[in-house]
């Protein structure tokens, strides 16, 4: 039997959201209001007059939050839900997706989404941003545009704090570069047979929990040569993942750990991806054990999927019926 394989990210399995497309409060987005006040990790319920058809891109602050201030630069981590125009039934949200959508608020977003960029500097953790723009058309034929709902779950550190210790006997030396990016040196010798977890550097955050959602930085090298895989530093920004969805060595590796440290895991072949055997020719992942160097940047609940049957949209009357 092959053993069950997870991907380290949940990039496929994240809706494509509006804030990787092109395109403060515009018509389009004035009718859209909270129809709850939804507990935490729960998908918002809005109403707004359909059809909703926005004619310039507009963002409007549903719900203020109660936490930290967002700032320029800051990088935090988003759950959304999605509303066709024409009728407000949901087109789909993430919460039941777990990980979440990390967005750095950079010069990218503030030239490609203005609107939106300044909807959230200034916002505070926990507050809910509706957004609507001709970018959002909806399908061929539908003229109206979708509503796209924003919840600000928390600001995300990206600095790790400390000095680094020397790796564990047997595992390659980890250093930085002039970016503060890991760099993992060669492996030498065997890989451990079990599965290694230590600290790097310890932080003093909440330990994460079976199940939590992180918000990592990472660096992935296979021990056989130790190559670079992947890297989250290369990918752009921090992943996000449910801990129950990636490999089992990052499981057991990172669960207990404190938020704010840095950890070096050897992760055994059968605690990975598998062999070349099980993977089979054009393999996605890579064969054999591997080494990562982990930053725990923050760990969050995991939102619980919503019922199949619980609506999360409804319409209001457009004006001209009313």
């Amino acid at each position: 039997m092959k053993p069950v394989r997870k991907t380290l990210t949940t990039s496929g399995a994240a809706l494509s959201l509006a804030l990787v497309l092109a395109g403060c409060s515009g018509p389009g987005v004035d009718s859209v209001e909270l129809s709850n006040d939804p507990e935490p990790n729960s998908v918002p319920s809005v109403t707004f007059e359909t059809p909703l058809n926005a004619e310039e891109a507009g963002a409007k602050e549903l719900r203020e939050g109660e936490g930290e201030e967002i700032a320029e630069g800051d990088t935090i981590l988003l759950q959304a839900a999605l509303y066709k125009g024409s009728d407000g039934t949901s087109i789909g949200e993430t919460y039941s997706r777990g990980a979440g959508q990390v967005l750095q608020l950079e010069q990218d977003l503030q030239d490609s989404i203005p609107e939106m960029y300044e909807a959230l500097v200034g916002a505070r953790e926990g507050a809910i941003i509706a957004y609507s723009s001709p970018e959002t058309s909806g399908a061929a034929g539908d003229e109206s545009t979708s509503v796209e709902v924003y919840e600000v779950v928390r600001k995300i550190p990206t600095d790790i704090e400390g000095d680094m210790q020397d790796s564990p006997r047997g595992l390659p030396e980890v250093t930085e570069n002039d970016e503060g990016v890991p760099t993992v040196g060669e492996p030498d010798g065997d890989a451990p047979e079990r599965l290694v977890s230590e600290y790097l550097i310890e932080g003093d955050g909440e330990e994460v929990a079976e199940g939590d959602t992180v918000i990592a930085n990472y660096v992935g090298v296979t021990w056989s040569d130790g190559e670079v895989f992947d890297s989250s530093y290369e990918n752009g920004s921090p992943a996000s993942f449910p801990l129950d969805n990636v490999i089992e060595g990052w499981q057991e590796g990172l669960k207990g750990k404190k938020q704010g440290s840095r950890v070096i895991l050897s992760v055994p072949v059968d605690q990975a991806y598998g062999t070349e055997e099980d993977l089979g020719e054009d393999a996605d992942y890579p064969a054999g054990s591997l080494l990562f160097v982990v930053d725990i940047l923050a760990a969050v609940d995991t939102p619980e999927a919503p019922p199949a049957d619980e609506p999360s949209a409804s319409p209001s009357p457009s004006a001209t019926e009313e």
